[in-house]
């Protein structure tokens, strides 16, 4: 008995299938597209070695240069009018502080009610916040002998001493990070799939734990501060100096 081959196209189109021809034009066309939606709002910073100029660009961009010699300060995240650099590496099981402290004066509650909501002493005035930098601040000024902020054994210390720099010594260097405030925080679990690819490009960084929680610099109170959980955007709290979190250092695109 004979064997009777027969083109895979002819088969398709008489068991009324289509198979299309897609050419490397068309098929470069349409991963570009799918690829820009990966790099929209998100730029990889770094200090060009050639001068200091602070820069950034986008993250398909960043390879080559790289590859030149430059290195990345981190991941800038642009969304509804603000911006985070979102550092490369970070640690992962550090807790806020070696005592009860108070570094803010403003405490985010929980009590959510209409009152509270406006006098701002809630979950939702949590989420609005954005003053990491303040907050750090305020924070590493509470340290003292009996209440430890300020070294990088406490998550407000760590990222106060965390440092990015080029062989010329020029970057976001210590004193320019800082422990990410409630806002801040969601807006890396918002655009952490998109994060995480530009992270993928840089060299000896580590990506965003999405199983895992990390600390906010946004305190309830002088024995708890907030945290957010990267595996379903869960905004809750955790005691500053018994529990051990996740911390990922922020800036900005500055000098």
């Amino acid at each position: 008995m004979a064997i009777k081959t027969r083109k895979i196209g002819d088969w398709l189109s008489a068991n009324g299938q289509a198979m299309t021809n897609a050419s490397a034009a068309s098929m470069k066309y349409y991963m570009t597209k799918n690829l820009n939606q990966i790099h929209d709002g998100i730029f990889i910073m770094y200090h060009r070695t050639s001068d200091g100029y602070p820069l950034m660009v986008k993250p398909n961009d960043w390879p080559s240069l790289q590859l030149s010699g430059e290195v990345a300060d981190g991941v800038v995240v642009f969304e509804g009018g603000r911006h985070i650099v979102v550092a490369p590496t970070e640690a992962t099981a550090l807790p806020w502080s070696s005592a009860a402290v108070q570094g803010d004066n403003i405490n985010y509650g929980n009590d959510d009610n209409f009152a509270a909501e406006v006098t701002g002493n809630n979950r939702l005035a949590a989420m609005l916040d954005f003053d990491g930098r303040k907050h750090t601040d305020a924070i590493i000024k509470a340290s003292s002998a009996d209440h430890v902020t300020n070294t990088t054994s406490y998550a407000p210390g760590y990222c106060r001493a965390y440092s990015r720099a080029n062989s010329k010594g020029k970057g976001l260097t210590a004193g320019y990070w800082w422990l990410p405030s409630v806002g801040e925080s969601l807006m890396m679990y918002a655009n952490a799939l998109k994060i995480n690819y530009a992270l993928s490009l840089i060299k000896g960084a580590t990506q965003l734990d999405l199983d895992s929680w990390y600390w906010t610099s946004t305190e309830l109170s002088s024995q708890r501060a907030w945290h957010l959980f990267f595996s379903g955007g869960i905004l809750g709290w955790h005691d500053k100096v018994q529990d051990k979190g996740h911390v990922r250092p922020v800036s900005a695109f500055l000098r």
